[in-house]
């Protein structure tokens, strides 16, 4: 383990300014859309704003409780204990609920914005890059506000599961109300929107297409979307649009590029657009970044790290050093900055410069649907790939993928119990195992962890410091689920049961 001294920043959760609800402004204050340049630039407000990481993080089992020298987040032990949250400040559920919706908003202007300039019913050709971006990120939005406050898809259950309001509107009236529909009519409209809209996507059209919705970032967003459907043949088709026969060349280079970086050059590197790895890069208001996920009580633990770092099943050993002095531990991922506020040049809030969509994604799915179309020899391609930019001082002779050394590893037991809606058979049983356990190492801290617990129905393990034994989540508990916020409950949407 790397030890470094850092000067730990001390802060209190930065408060935001939120409107009560995403209905709360009134319409009328909507700018006018009377150009080609006002439309786009009223989507740089389509991506949420507020993060939804923290909270994930602290509900899946990547999370534990340290037992000395760490600092209590509010909003990390509400996650933690699966309660209902208090706070209404950034990185919170409320606030990212808030966030999805005004972005919503906003995307539906645009589109009302885009439909004034037609003519003979056709989009100008300066506005249908646009047009695709807008379809696109409304589609992501609403599938993460279903796939957070709403059952898993499962098409047994799908017409009658509550979804969430999906607004493809603008708002004409204040306080409009709005219902909640079926999962079924969500997934509907997400793969409408987004079959749409990515054939409009235009990546020329932007100076930096990685903050805008690309072809390559809705591609992979698309493939996520379809292994929730469990349609694992549009997961491998999409995936196949954006990978190449070498993938390696495409991942992040952690195992050489990385190791030549000090740790505050890794943590400016991951975020940025510049990065191969990075499809889709977004700013967002957070305190999630290395001091908060290195100092908090639900943060790594040295146990957690060896446990879920432990030694790879090839042989050799993970790239992911850990820094910092215990308790105060983490792996990097990305860094902060400050947007100032006020007079005073001391004020202001953290922001994160976000990757939400990631060429790993795009690896892990395509050997996913290859798994579950038993095209085992073109995982094992994918896997090799993954292990040669994942392990140190990486050998093919020595840790080539074999499936002897897989199924040792992850045959069937307790610790994975994947139960998704599809069948799985004995054979793609250790092969799916091992995707669940390497996504856990390669998407930590991201809350990638929290959607997989759901998709596959597993049940959620945590420790508590000053119990002897393990409390669970299990896949039936409604606590799931989300809460809908408060506010939204009070302009009539239905609350989740609990």
């Amino acid at each position: 383990m790397k030890y470094i001294k850092y000067t730990y920043l001390f802060f209190a959760i930065a408060l935001f300014s939120a409107c009560d609800d995403f209905l709360s402004k009134n319409p009328d204050d909507r700018a006018v859309l009377d150009s080609y340049d006002k439309i786009g630039e009223l989507l740089t407000y389509a991506y949420p704003d507020q993060n939804h990481q923290m909270f994930c993080y602290a509900m899946s089992d990547n999370a534990t409780e340290k037992v000395n020298g760490a600092t209590k987040n509010i909003i990390m032990a509400d996650a933690y204990h699966w309660r209902e949250h208090h706070l209404t400040s950034q990185d919170t559920p409320e606030a990212y609920w808030t966030a999805c919706y005004s972005a919503i908003k906003q995307i539906n202007h645009a589109l009302e914005g885009i439909d004034n300039f037609r003519v003979n019913g056709q989009i100008p050709s300066e506005l249908t890059a646009y047009y695709g971006e807008a379809l696109v990120a409304r589609a992501y939005a609403h599938f993460m506000l279903v796939s957070l406050w709403s059952k898993s898809y499962n098409p047994q259950t799908a017409a009658s599961n509550m979804g969430i309001p999906y607004v493809k509107e603008p708002e004409k009236q204040v306080l409009k109300q709005y219902h909640r529909g079926t999962v079924q009519d969500v997934y509907k409209n997400i793969e409408a929107d987004l079959i749409e809209g990515i054939a409009y996507i235009d990546d020329t059209k932007y100076k930096n297409k990685k903050l805008h919705w690309n072809k390559d970032a809705a591609n992979v967003f698309a493939a996520r979307v379809y292994s929730v459907l469990g349609d694992f043949e549009k997961v491998l088709a999409y995936t196949n649009k954006v990978l190449s026969a070498n993938p390696a060349q495409q991942i992040r280079d952690l195992n050489d590029k990385y190791t030549k970086m000090d740790v505050l050059e890794m943590l400016a590197q991951w975020s940025k657009t510049s990065e191969n790895a990075n499809l889709l890069v977004v700013p967002q208001y957070s305190n999630w970044f290395s001091y908060t996920y290195g100092r908090d009580i639900f943060g790594m633990s040295y146990d957690a790290y060896r446990y879920i770092f432990r030694n790879p099943f090839v042989g050799g050993q993970w790239i992911w050093d850990l820094y910092g002095q215990d308790p105060n531990i983490f792996i990097p991922k990305w860094q902060f900055h400050r947007e100032r506020s006020g007079i005073n040049a001391s004020e202001g809030y953290y922001m994160i410069m976000n990757p939400l969509i990631q060429m790993e994604e795009a690896l892990f799915l395509r050997m996913e649907a290859n798994v579950m179309l038993n095209n085992f020899a073109a995982f094992e391609q994918d896997m090799n790939a993954y292990l040669s930019k994942r392990l140190k001082n990486y050998q093919f002779d020595t840790h080539a993928f074999s499936y002897e050394k897989m199924e040792l590893e992850y045959r069937e037991s307790e610790i994975y119990g994947l139960n998704p809606f599809y069948a799985i058979s004995k054979e793609q049983r250790p092969y799916l195992n091992c995707l669940f356990d390497l996504r856990r190492k390669e998407f930590y801290y991201t809350g990638m962890r929290w959607f997989d617990l759901k998709r596959f129905n597993v049940r959620v393990r945590h420790f508590f410091a000053r119990q002897s034994k393990p409390v669970f989540l299990e896949p039936d508990d409604n606590r799931r689920e989300l809460q809908i916020p408060s506010n939204a409950i009070s302009n009539g949407i239905t609350p989740n049961p609990r």
